[in-house]
């Protein structure tokens, strides 16, 4: 493999935790730990790659989900061309032997009852390496001088306590080589090690780079250690990339607001040099809570009205400007706020009066444009109907094998992204068609393409019948045409189970909605239960009326509308307390994906849309 070939590529990786619900949350939706969130680089053959970031954000789970310690929750790995969170059986088993890991501890790592060589045989006998004992006595004792244990001979009968934590690391280093991986992760190697031998391993992992070609993915939260020892630097924070670059470009010119504030905390070793500290306000905010929008928004010296301000933030500013107490018609009207994301409702006391409450805001908000851009962020300001709600019933639908083929089309297009340039599949997927119930995948190149378009859709299909699509048990077989200039997908009849169809109905909603100027801004976000799908509305009467009635003309049978087959039932549902509330909707805001800022240096931040620094534009208010 050429230097500088991806071999590992790593886009939108998800990984969420459970949290466990007390006996009080029975009924409530279930939260999770968002560890990894949507993460993406890519691993060059020969290369150093760096992660850094604050503890627990997310850089130890990211090394375990590469090498398939944990399963991620979405999003990919592509390992020389293969998903490996699709691989099963003797395919994983391969796939470990390809890349291997070394811990951070190794007093922890290591098995206090086993000696040097057999914590180093182990490998070679679990991935049937070497024919003989003799031959893997001498993989062992390569390795071990390899890593800097020379004569090997002397440390091969030694128990762990019998080692110094340098040589400890060194047989760790040596374990994980002496089944010749094609990937090394090496999870804050030296965080464990005394100072004055920090040096010698990490100048030993670059001999070993240097000698066998093999590439690392290096997690540090050293950013000293980061600069001296990679070719490129990732950097995170609460479980996303927010840069990524060659180090001495990340280094010397970062862009993210948190890069910066991280730079600017290393200790300068010059009492002449000036070296001003960036403040970023605040604590890290909880994973399990991760702020909408920007995640480093809360805490950003450079956060402007696209950043994604939330009910909660306005909450925080009101009781700053001391406003719920000091303003008389917010202070005798307001009986509570429930934040909801980007959306908040305050609640108003019976004998108050709801449209001074709209006005009251509206004015604080004009007296303070241009002092703080949550002022900007504001979409729309109204009164809503909280005695009622739309409840859309969503069925089951048998998908003839036209459909079926059609669904997967649809889903592999979305994210199976061959036609950009850095998917792994771009050179190898040439083209897709879908005629009636057959899916054929075109494959460039010879045999090979072909054995790994086939394995890779076997792959996909059975992950995602296993996991959320279980109406590809329809598919019938999938196979390389006669020609071998193709795989065909044949499909047959199939059944869309009703939650499923609930998830595309309420992306249906919003899609639907969207095309409504007048309704789009007031829409509450949509809420989905098993086969539910629950819709609520700020405005007056009318809007309610004009809703109904789109969603009717959309998804109803008589209206005809493109989801009729997928809703059973639209009502209007009535609740027992009705209470006057005023809402307010913030602009939605998707966290911001990763920018090129030139030569490859990518950053996550809005203030970089389309390459280039921006400004913030301030907009009027409306309603």
């Amino acid at each position: 493999m050429a230097a500088g070939d991806i071999i590992i590529k790593v886009r939108d990786l998800k990984k969420y935790f459970e949290l466990k619900k007390g006996f009080l949350s029975f009924g409530k939706e279930t939260p999770f730990v968002r560890a990894v969130d949507g993460v993406n680089l890519d691993l060059r053959s020969g290369e150093i790659l760096g992660l850094v970031g604050e503890s627990g954000c997310g850089k130890t789970t990211v090394g375990r989900l590469l090498t398939r310690l944990e399963d991620p929750t979405d999003g990919y790995v592509f390992f020389l061309g293969r998903d490996i969170a699709l691989l099963e059986g003797q395919d994983v088993k391969v796939f470990r032997r390809n890349i291997q890991m070394v811990f951070q501890d190794p007093y922890e790592s290591l098995n206090p009852r086993t000696t040097a060589l057999q914590t180093i045989m182990e490998p070679l006998q679990n991935h049937n390496v070497g024919e003989t004992a003799e031959e893997r006595l001498e993989m062992v004792v390569q390795a071990l001088e390899d890593a800097g244990l020379a004569p090997a001979k002397e440390y091969l009968n030694r128990f762990p306590h019998e080692l110094s934590g340098g040589q400890r690391q060194r047989v760790s280093i040596a374990r994980a080589l002496v089944v010749k991986p094609r990937v090394i992760v090496a999870d804050e190697p030296v965080s464990m090690l005394d100072v004055s031998i920090r040096a010698g391993v990490l100048n030993l992992m670059l001999d070993l780079r240097d000698k066998y070609g093999i590439p690392y993915l290096f997690i540090t939260h050293d950013i000293a250690v980061a600069r001296y020892i990679s070719d490129r630097l990732a950097v995170m924070y609460l479980g996303k990339t927010v840069e990524l670059g060659e180090t001495d470009t990340v280094i010397f010119e970062p862009k993210h607001p948190y890069t910066q504030a991280l730079l600017s905390a290393v200790p300068v070793p010059d009492p002449d040099a000036k070296h001003g500290r960036i403040q970023i306000k605040g604590e890290v905010p909880s994973a399990a809570n991760v702020p909408l929008g920007c995640r480093f928004r809360p805490r950003c010296p450079k956060s402007f009205k696209d950043c994604g301000w939330q009910a909660a933030d306005f909450i925080d500013w009101l009781e700053e400007e001391n406003r719920l107490a000091g303003d008389a018609v917010l202070a005798g009207a307001v009986d509570g706020l429930e934040p909801g994301g980007f959306i908040l409702q305050i609640r108003i006391k019976d004998a108050a009066d709801a449209q001074a409450v709209i006005d009251s805001i509206r004015n604080l908000l004009e007296k303070s444009r241009g002092q703080n851009p949550i002022v900007e962020a504001v979409e729309a300001i109204d009164s809503t109907l909280t005695d009622r709600f739309i409840e859309m019933r969503c069925k089951s639908t048998k998908m003839s094998a036209d459909e079926l083929a059609r669904e997967l089309f649809a889903l592999i297009e979305s994210t199976v992204t061959y036609r950009e340039t850095d998917h792994p599949m771009h050179d190898i997927i040439s083209d897709m068609k879908q005629e009636g119930g057959r899916l054929t995948v075109s494959v460039g190149g010879g045999d090979q393409n072909v054995k790994v378009v086939e394995a890779f859709l076997e792959d996909y299909v059975r992950y995602h019948k296993r996991k959320n699509r279980p109406e590809f048990r329809g598919v019938k077989s999938i196979s390389p045409d006669p020609s071998r200039r193709s795989v065909v997908v044949t499909c047959g009849d199939a059944k869309g189970p009703a939650a499923a169809v609930a998830k595309d109905v309420a992306k249906h909603v919003e899609r639907c909605v969207a095309d409504e100027k007048e309704l789009s801004t007031h829409l509450f976000p949509v809420k989905t239960k098993g086969r539910k799908v629950r819709i609520s509305i700020m405005g007056p009467e009318d809007n309610w009326t004009r809703l109904e009635s789109v969603l009717r003309r959309q998804f109803s049978t008589e209206g005809g509308g493109s989801g009729a087959n997928m809703v059973s039932k639209i009502t209007v549902k009535r609740t027992k307390t009705t209470q006057k509330v005023v809402a307010v909707r913030f602009i939605k805001t998707e966290d911001p994906p990763l920018y090129d800022v030139g030569g490859g240096h990518m950053v996550a931040c809005y203030l970089f849309r389309g390459g280039a620094p921006q400004t913030s534009t301030v907009v009027p208010l409306g309603r």
